[in-house]
């Protein structure tokens, strides 16, 4: 997907917390009233552990760099969070049938103009600190680290697994595909995130999240048509 923007805000072995926009716009402008005829933009994300290898049969890891220059291991990540793929190397291939861990479309509902100020993405902000370690498996020429942008489709919650991660025989990491890692030959890179932390419980009666689950819409079945999405909560700041 080349005008979507992923935020992880946390991740654990059976799902992980996110942000999610699609087609950006000025932060500052707000998007136009939603088109009745397109309500929705649907992604069919897939997730699988560990990543897949790369087109050219290369591990994932490969072509990775930190900020120093040094080659990026999987076993010791970066304390600043930053890891940069390498201009030229291959996208991920498609995953094994068996490390697919979620396979669904995603409903994106279009952002009211009333909310367009609080739908906006800061580029490499993440605070590594208290975000999970994520990545592009690719270089990927988009906005710019300090680029603030404004989305005109958005969502959040929290995307469980069908399965528990089994983190001592696949490693520590993921990939999120927001295209299913296909066609081989796409320009968009995929995501790659470390599992750190258990997603936390929002206090009481203020939790802005919509749980994204196998038993709740936005999803559907990826061999399904989409359907039309359920309420999901929304941040009504």
């Amino acid at each position: 997907m080349q005008d979507a923007v992923l935020d992880f805000l946390s991740a654990a072995r059976d799902q992980f917390r996110f942000r999610l926009g699609v087609g950006f716009r000025a932060p500052l402008q707000p998007p136009p009233p939603p088109d009745p005829s397109l309500p929705n933009r649907y992604l069919q994300v897939q997730v699988a552990s560990p990543p897949p290898s790369r087109l050219d049969d290369t591990p994932w890891d490969e072509g990775l760099r930190l900020s120093d220059g040094r080659p990026f291991d999987p076993n010791s990540p970066p304390k600043n969070g930053i890891v940069n793929p390498v201009t030229g190397i291959a996208p991920l291939r498609r995953p094994d049938p068996e490390t697919i861990v979620f396979d669904r479309w995603l409903a994106v509902p279009a952002v009211l103009p009333a909310q367009a100020l609080t739908r906006t993405f800061a580029f490499g902000s993440a605070d590594p600190a208290t975000t999970p370690l994520s990545f592009l498996s690719a270089f990927y020429p988009g906005q710019r680290t300090g680029t603030v942008a404004g989305v005109a489709y958005y969502t959040e919650g929290d995307l469980v697994f069908d399965r528990e991660l089994d983190t001592a025989v696949d490693g520590m990491y993921f990939a999120v595909s927001l295209s299913r890692f296909f066609p081989p030959e796409r320009v968009n890179a995929d995501y790659i995130v470390r599992v750190t932390n258990p997603v936390p419980k929002p206090p009481t009666g203020t939790s802005r999240l919509g749980v994204i689950a196998a038993s709740r819409i936005p999803i559907t079945h990826a061999w399904s048509a989409p359907s039309a999405p359920a309420d999901v909560a929304e941040d009504t700041a």
